[in-house]
């Protein structure tokens, strides 16, 4: 059976080259862009299910993709809630780093303005401990949530245990680690010297 039938919203043959910062790239044999982190669960399971390859895409920075395109399944991150509690941050992986930063600027918190100019995800930077002027997110995550495809478990994951190194963490040497959503812990600052 086509899994297309089992999940009506997979498209098919979709040019990965408006995904990408680098506006290059063939078609994603499949394509579906999870809107929610239960979305992105469902599909991965699917995927699992029928021995399908498949790809996580976020934000499409850093990412070359073949003229040849993707003989799977790509799984577009555009699960983006967020909230903010006092100092802390909750946000979906699929969540721009430039709408983070805007919402820390509007709540008056300090600690994620270095990442203004980076492109792409949440999810993205966590995975590659983006950083920039001397600080990087392992500096501000409280927990990581993610998804192991080997168990199909949720599991948090503490700062330490996300192994955080220069431009490293567990998320990039376990490709069974999806992550869906991020505790950022930020402090209290004066809008003047965030924007400064």
């Amino acid at each position: 059976m086509s899994i297309k039938k089992l999940l009506p919203e997979i498209k098919t043959n979709i040019s990965l080259k408006k995904y990408t910062t680098f506006k290059i790239g063939g078609p994603a044999k499949y394509f579906y862009p999870a809107k929610t982190k239960e979305g992105l669960i469902k599909v991965i399971k699917l995927a699992k299910k029928n021995n399908l390859p498949f790809f996580i895409l976020g934000g499409g920075s850093n990412l070359l993709v073949s003229d040849k395109g993707f003989e799977g399944l790509v799984i577009k991150t555009n699960n983006k809630q967020k909230t903010v509690k006092e100092d802390v941050i909750f946000s979906e992986s699929g969540a721009l780093l430039s709408n983070l930063v805007a919402l820390v600027l509007e709540t008056e918190l300090s600690g994620l303005e270095w990442a203004i100019g980076i492109p792409g995800t949440l999810g993205g930077a966590i995975g590659g401990n983006a950083g920039a002027f001397g600080k990087s997110m392992k500096d501000i995550i409280k927990e990581v949530e993610a998804f192991d495809v080997e168990t199909e478990k949720i599991k948090i994951l503490k700062n330490e245990d996300c192994q955080f190194d220069y431009r490293e963490s567990i998320f990039k040497k376990n490709k069974n680690l999806i992550i869906l959503s991020a505790k950022i812990e930020l402090k209290k600052g004066e809008k003047k010297e965030i924007e400064k």
